[in-house]
């Protein structure tokens, strides 16, 4: 029995690509929304509401600076982190670079570990194989899974 996969066509329809990747989008935005309680709560345990009004509320003074240019840096950073994501995903979308291994048959693999033709053949036929060895780690029985 193959184990089960999720294949997600390729060819689907354009529409259908875009609702799901907008269900999923939805979904991700309420799952986080839950977590926003527990995020805020720990947040001013740690001190966050200290630094905020520190660099914020001096002396009921609001800092235009800071708080014009800490948001700021911070959209900077974000945008250049997704530029950055998507230039490597054009850049590596379309290219496949690993080169393909040469098959490997029976004699070469029974030379590498030593073992038997007979051992060889079980270990070709079988997806799990559960090896015994012996004192030198050679391969002396193999037995076929399920």
């Amino acid at each position: 029995m193959t184990p089960p996969i999720i294949n997600h066509m390729p060819a689907r329809r354009p529409r259908k690509r875009f609702a799901s990747g907008a269900l999923t989008a939805a979904a991700w935005t309420v799952y986080a929304w839950l977590w926003v309680p527990l995020i805020t709560a720990v947040a001013w345990f740690i001190g966050v509401r200290t630094a905020y009004l520190r660099l914020y509320l001096n002396d009921n003074e609001i800092d235009a600076f800071l708080l014009l240019s800490l948001p700021l840096i911070a959209l900077v950073c974000s945008v250049l982190l997704l530029g950055w994501a998507e230039y490597n995903r054009v850049r590596f979308s379309r290219t496949d670079r690993r080169r393909r291994r040469e098959p490997i048959d029976d004699e070469q693999v029974r030379i590498a570990l030593g073992a038997s033709a007979a051992l060889t053949t079980k270990l070709r036929e079988g997806r799990i194989v559960q090896l015994a060895l012996d004192d030198d780690a050679n391969p002396v029985a193999a037995r076929v899974g399920s």
